[in-house]
């Protein structure tokens, strides 16, 4: 249900790029910022910056997760979609747009505005609402007038007519009638359309949001984390070749014999150079490496057993002074 309300909100307010960058996020789960430009066949700063401008408007993340065993690096960028943060910010966004747009209705019916005739000419900035037009009030006639123009000529030797300055109401049904038809406008658009057997043609906003906010004892939505994706086989694989350390990982599995010098699977198995995306590698194919001052990957193997003698020297002096203070207590 959620993933059905993204994508119908992306439909209605987002440009068709957006729309496909979408589309993929909820196929996919996630995209990997160093193998989504040939995954999508476009240009990965194209990409980047769709994916920046979703960021920015609350519909995608990213997380950085740890890709080394397939190829990628330490912090590896991954995009995706929080599902529970995506409804919140759009049913968040929906009630602002409704709010704004009652206002602009309530505005337009309550609110009158009163002209000058030298504000169209130019000649004094004769603009009031409703209170300010009541400051000044002609005797005679029981009208408005312009308080601009009657400080402007009330030393005047030859004043004009007071009909030329003469506050005016102005008619704002076009005002109303636009604010109207926004309304109208929006809520078709975001409810459901039926076709001419009131068969659903598309979900509206309304709706799904209504059934998301009305599902009692369901579980939460999901964050959709790639870390916790990954962890469970959940999402698309990496492309042969891509990331920064799939040279270096290619390498290792040559050297080990599990693909042949030209990339083809060697004694590890057929598609040895496919398994970069694949499933889990024993520990030993594991690639490891540590950085220099200077950023310069340095990689090295663990060697058999290297991990228990250092345990065991880690805790020699540990166990010795534990002897000690039992063979004190003895004593004592």
């Amino acid at each position: 249900m959620a993933e059905t309300l993204i994508s119908t909100t992306a439909r209605a307010f987002y440009d068709d790029d957006v729309v496909c960058l979408i589309d993929v996020l909820l196929r996919d789960k996630y995209l990997r910022d160093d193998d989504m430009a040939p995954r999508l066949s476009l240009p990965a700063k194209q990409l980047r910056r769709t994916l920046q401008f979703l960021e920015e408007e609350q519909l995608v993340k990213h997380e950085l997760v740890d890709d080394l065993a397939m190829g990628g690096s330490q912090n590896t960028k991954f995009w995706y979609i929080d599902y529970n943060h995506t409804v919140h910010v759009i049913r968040l966004r929906i009630h602002l747009l409704q709010q704004k747009l009652q206002a602009a209705e309530l505005r337009a019916r309550s609110s009158s505005l009163y002209l000058c005739p030298g504000y169209n000419s130019k000649t004094c900035n004769g603009r009031y609402n409703e209170t300010d037009a009541q400051q000044i009030v002609d005797p005679e006639t029981g009208l408005f007038l312009c308080r601009e123009c009657v400080r402007a000529y009330a030393n005047h030797p030859n004043p004009p007519n007071k009909k030329d300055y003469t506050l005016k109401l102005v008619d704002n049904q076009k005002e109303l009638k636009s604010a109207m038809d926004n309304m109208r406008r929006v809520r078709v658009q975001l409810s459901s359309k039926l076709d001419m057997q009131s068969q659903p043609l598309r979900q509206g906003i309304f709706d799904l949001l209504q059934k998301l906010r009305s599902i009692k004892g369901a579980d939460p939505i999901t964050s959709n984390l790639p870390s916790e994706n990954i962890s469970m086989g959940i999402g698309s694989k990496r492309i042969a070749g891509t990331g920064r350390t799939a040279g270096i990982l290619l390498k290792k599995q040559q050297k080990q014999g599990i693909v042949s010098a030209d990339g083809i699977g060697g004694v590890g198995g057929p598609g040895g150079a496919h398994n970069l995306g694949g499933g889990r590698r024993n520990d030993e194919d594991e690639l490891t490496f540590l950085k220099n001052a200077i950023g310069q990957e340095i990689a090295f193997d663990l060697e058999k057993g290297g991990g228990a003698r250092a345990n065991l020297l880690a805790t020699k002096g540990r166990i010795r002074n534990r002897l000690v203070d039992a063979a004190a207590m003895k004593v004592g």
